[in-house]
């Protein structure tokens, strides 16, 4: 990182407990959907849980601080292209938030995430579990639902790989600590760099029960009717 830099919060408190819980959901998916039999009750509601996170993120991308609006962090490709040029030269930009890559990043695990959760509701491995919409559906759209749901695992394994990877990058060749600034909340920022509007820890909650809530609906009420 050039130039000075100073320590500013820059994550909220709601955004930074979605991260390490979403991560730890995504682990618990993938092994008990990997391991089955006895464990599948609890790769459903981990996959449920995942559901109505990313739910809780879109809108939070919308609604919530300054560096978890989507309108804030997402940029254009020569934006991207830009970032990508100095940081490979040497000369990794100082920002507050997501860079214009990472950006992209954050939405295409959010998409890939939101694919696996609609199709795991379709679902069904032929042995003791079904998702809780494969009732809705012909057994053609529940067997190609369960193809998707399988190859979709190893897209979020992907994703979730390039992005262990990519703070591993920023940590030894630029020394920037992604991750304990998503532990702090703080982050070194350019100087003179204004800090972002935090919303309020009470508007998250009220978000993430409309987001659980729509989920439990879908899954628990709507099949019964």
């Amino acid at each position: 990182m050039t130039g000075a830099a100073v320590r500013i919060r820059a994550w909220d408190l709601p955004t930074r407990i979605f991260h390490w819980a979403l991560a730890a959901l995504v682990v618990c998916s993938f092994t008990t959907g990997t391991i089955g039999g006895d464990w599948m009750p609890w790769h459903l509601r981990s996959g449920y849980t995942i559901l109505a996170l990313v739910v809780f993120r879109v809108a939070w991308g919308v609604v919530g601080s300054d560096t978890a609006r989507f309108g804030r962090f997402l940029r254009g490709p020569r934006a991207v292209v830009e970032y990508a040029r100095l940081t490979l030269a040497g000369r990794h930009p100082a920002g507050v938030g997501h860079n214009p890559l990472g950006g992209w990043i954050v939405v295409a695990m959010l998409a890939a995430l939101a694919f696996q959760a609609a199709t795991g509701l379709f679902s069904d491995d032929e042995i003791a579990t079904q998702g809780p919409l494969a009732v809705k559906v012909s057994n053609a759209m529940v067997s190609r639902m369960s193809h998707l749901h399988d190859i979709g695992r190893w897209i979020v394994a992907g994703l979730a790989l390039l992005h262990v990877a990519a703070i591993a990058i920023y940590r030894w060749a630029w020394g920037v600590r992604l991750a304990g600034a998503m532990v702090t909340g703080r982050m070194e920022a350019p100087a003179g760099a204004p800090p972002p509007r935090i919303r309020s820890a009470a508007l998250a909650a009220i978000v993430l029960a409309a987001a659980a809530a729509a989920v439990y609906a879908l899954v628990e009420i709507y099949p019964m009717r």
